[in-house]
């Protein structure tokens, strides 16, 4: 696709299992495909989830996946970290890169490290050659690369939210109609936060459009959030059918009538 959008694909689940990793968390990763929902579980920057379980997840591209702190007991297998999501990229064969890869044709890669993939696009990197598309997974998953969408589409996509925001229309900053449920209000949000996540973009060279990404950012998150406050209608009926100062006022007139 070269819609700039970012999608919940192998590439960036193995991003979230390394930031996880590296960040040293402790909770669940729920990734959800189109027929299941597979856990992956953390501890102290560890895997806690059977390998076999953990490496089935890298086969395909998922729908979507979260994360949530929670405890977990000691897995009994120390170690099993960095090392095991070099393996589960190591596994991909040339169907599941190919898959992986896709969405991202039309991205740009910058690398200051490596001259010769330096400013390509990554459809000039989906060839048959399995070990050079692994490399670049590999690179990208550790932040070694930076994909960079379509910059017209993208810078499109801010100016849209920008003027979505100025308007206080919180629905049309995360893109969603009135009426859609809050499953998809929320999926929408993280869609968008995903995307414009400013540790995603600390690689990019262009400081203006990282300032401009951060700004994005905050904006989807501000719209979500006045998007969860219950409205003035929901709070009437929380306290009675009509507000506090009107139920007031009919007391004092009936007191008032019986003095």
């Amino acid at each position: 696709m070269a819609d700039g959008t970012l999608m919940a694909t192998v590439l960036e689940l193995a991003r979230e299992v390394r930031h996880r990793l590296v960040s040293k968390d402790t909770g669940c990763l729920t990734v959800e495909y189109i027929d299941d929902t597979v856990s992956i579980r953390f501890r102290d920057g560890t895997v806690a989830t059977e390998r076999t379980i953990f490496l089935s997840c890298f086969v395909r591209n998922p729908v979507d996946f979260r994360f949530e702190s929670m405890e977990v007991r000691d897995p009994g297998n120390s170690g099993l970290g960095a090392s095991l999501l070099i393996e589960a990229i190591e596994a991909l064969d040339l169907k599941s890169l190919a898959l992986s890869w896709e969405p991202y044709a039309e991205w740009r890669i910058t690398s200051r490290m490596d001259p010769d993939i330096h400013n390509t696009f990554v459809r000039e990197h989906l060839t048959t050659n399995v070990g050079q598309m692994r490399r670049l997974m590999r690179l990208a998953v550790s932040g070694s690369v930076a994909l960079e969408p379509p910059r017209v589409l993208l810078t499109d996509e801010m100016e849209q939210i920008a003027t979505a925001f100025d308007a206080r229309n919180w629905r049309e900053v995360l893109g969603v109609d009135h009426g859609k449920a809050h499953s998809e209000i929320k999926q929408a949000y993280r869609k968008l936060a995903r995307r414009f996540h400013p540790d995603r973009w600390v690689t990019s060279g262009d400081m203006k459009m990282r300032d401009r990404i951060e700004r994005t950012f905050q904006r989807v998150s501000h719209a979500y959030a006045e998007l969860q406050r219950p409205s003035t209608t929901t709070l009437r009926l929380i306290a009675g059918t009509k507000p506090k100062h009107a139920i007031w006022k009919r007391m004092t007139s009936f007191v008032r009538r019986n003095k």
